[in-house]
């Protein structure tokens, strides 16, 4: 008898835990979905839109010389590399992801440059988080809201300053011009606009499905936690690990005081939760980027960030004690 493989039986136990729970899963999974419906898709399809006409049309290479007047010296990547910083900043996770490997798809930067710009342009995004995150940090008694920004994009920002000191000498020692050229521009008719709504239409929307199936899953996934005996506290933060919107909700009703609710919303935002991990890869993978260097360089960030926070908040954490 072949002996049953760890995989299996938790495959297994996690089938017993959704049929034995079957209200909690749905409420889980429901929550999902309508995170997804009312949040995510309103906010991010315009984005996601926009960007990609900007990339089928040239437009990207075009934003990217004008970026590059500004952030040439901090980051030494190509015009487009500067372009996917200021899409990913701007519009928040997964549009980093998604930017990246689709300038790679496309020939328009090394798997060494996209690898590198994987490591920090792809976060929390700000809409989300200045207009949820900053006004539930204000309801726990912070109002200086500047040094949790800074946590918040400014680490990652500073990461990738060093991320791009490392590509660009090991860029010019492996002399990498010599094994990757860069796609010129073809001499063909530029695409209708309409032409180029249909395709980026037809495949954003492919994406979002997918993104909504990701959180969905996860939220439901956190009926798991049910069955450990854990305390509400440990749950939540747990939660937030596993998806991160419904997780920072969880943790912020918690009996926990403000300060070191604020000290594991901030952490777990930087991380992410798996959902957006899993939503990254369903990006990186098509393109076959790296996911164990996303992955690497985001607990980088998040473990920077926590000594961050924790340096931050540490005498309102110490008077609560």
């Amino acid at each position: 008898m072949k002996k049953i493989r760890l995989k299996t039986i938790a495959y297994l136990l996690l089938l017993i835990m959704v049929l034995s729970q079957p209200s909690s899963t749905f409420q889980y999974a429901y929550s999902g979905l309508y995170q997804w419906a009312v949040k995510m898709v309103p906010t991010l399809f315009p984005f996601m839109m926009i960007s990609s006409i900007m990339l089928y049309s040239g437009i990207d290479i075009e934003l990217g010389r004008i970026i590059s007047r500004l952030l040439s010296r901090a980051y030494r990547y190509s015009e487009y590399g500067l372009y996917a910083i200021f899409i990913g900043f701007l519009c928040g996770f997964p549009m980093g992801a998604k930017v990246v490997s689709e300038l790679y798809e496309n020939g328009k930067i090394s798997r060494d440059e996209a690898e590198s710009l994987l490591g920090f342009c792809n976060n929390i995004g700000p809409a989300y988080f200045l207009g949820i995150i900053l006004p539930m940090l204000g309801e726990c008694g912070f109002h200086n809201k500047l040094p949790f920004i800074f946590g918040m994009y400014g680490i990652p920002a500073l990461y990738g300053v060093i991320l791009s000191r490392i590509y660009y000498k090991r860029k010019n020692t492996a002399n990498e011009q010599n094994n990757f050229v860069q796609s010129k521009p073809q001499s063909q008719p530029q695409p209708s606009l309409p032409s180029l709504l249909k395709r980026a239409c037809l495949e954003n929307t492919q994406s979002l499905i997918l993104l909504g199936g990701y959180i969905t899953f996860t939220n439901a996934f956190r009926v798991s936690l049910d069955f450990l005996p854990l305390s509400d506290n440990a749950k939540a933060i747990v939660s937030s690990l596993i998806e991160i919107i419904g997780g920072v909700q969880t943790i912020y009703l918690t009996d926990m005081t403000n300060a070191v609710k604020v000290f594991c919303i901030m952490t777990a935002l930087c991380f992410g939760g798996v959902s957006c991990f899993l939503q990254a890869s369903c990006f990186l993978e098509g393109s076959k980027l790296s996911l164990a260097d996303y992955l690497k360089h985001k607990l980088i960030i998040t473990a920077v960030s926590g000594l961050y926070y924790l340096i931050l908040l540490q005498g309102h954490i110490y008077l609560s004690l």
